[in-house]
């Protein structure tokens, strides 16, 4: 009989940890959403593969550096990273970085608006909340969607948007399907 009780508290225990976990897998839905309209209209200059720690957007081309980061998984160590931005600049050697949430409006908000290596972050946050969020199309979640127009337009190679579409299949809260 103890060992029926026993048996049974470490599977609710169990049960409990994995509901946890699935619970605080974060939605990742709209920061991909945001870097796949961001790519198609030429916001992002590039995108790095979702299949690195760290999904980039680079913001700019040449000096400052300006980019974009957030993390779809956890790198064994770390939780998913939230978006922010990073400003870096090779003149006086400065990295610095601010977090960006969105605000009970939906908008895109700087946590800190102080500038960012001489930069104001907040130009950049406005650019963000003026890039148009293209809703699904053609049996497509707007997720998926968004990279296959940035893959049509020629702004990612196949490679690159594929891993993101594969990304969109998994980046909700706990890992369903972006919308």
């Amino acid at each position: 009989m103890k060992s029926q009780m026993r048996l049974a508290a470490m599977t609710v225990s169990l049960l409990s940890a994995s509901a946890i976990a699935l619970a605080q897998t974060p939605n990742r839905c709209p920061s991909l959403a945001f870097y796949g309209n961001a790519a198609a209209s030429g916001l992002c200059k590039s995108l790095s593969p979702a299949t690195q720690n760290l999904q980039v957007c680079e913001l700019t081309a040449a000096q400052p550096d300006v980019h974009l980061t957030f993390g779809l998984l956890p790198n064994g160590v770390n939780p998913p990273t939230p978006l922010h931005l990073t400003v870096r600049t090779q003149a006086n050697n400065c990295e610095q970085a601010t977090n960006i949430v969105r605000n009970a409006a939906g908008a895109f908000v700087a946590q800190n608006n102080a500038l960012l290596c001489g930069v104001n972050p907040v130009s950049y946050v406005q650019r963000m909340n003026a890039q148009a969020i293209v809703p699904g199309a053609n049996g497509q979640s707007a997720c998926r969607t968004a990279f296959i127009n940035a893959q049509a337009g020629g702004k990612l190679t196949p490679a690159v948007a594929q891993s993101y579409l594969n990304a969109c299949n998994t980046g909700g809260a706990a890992n369903a399907a972006c919308p």
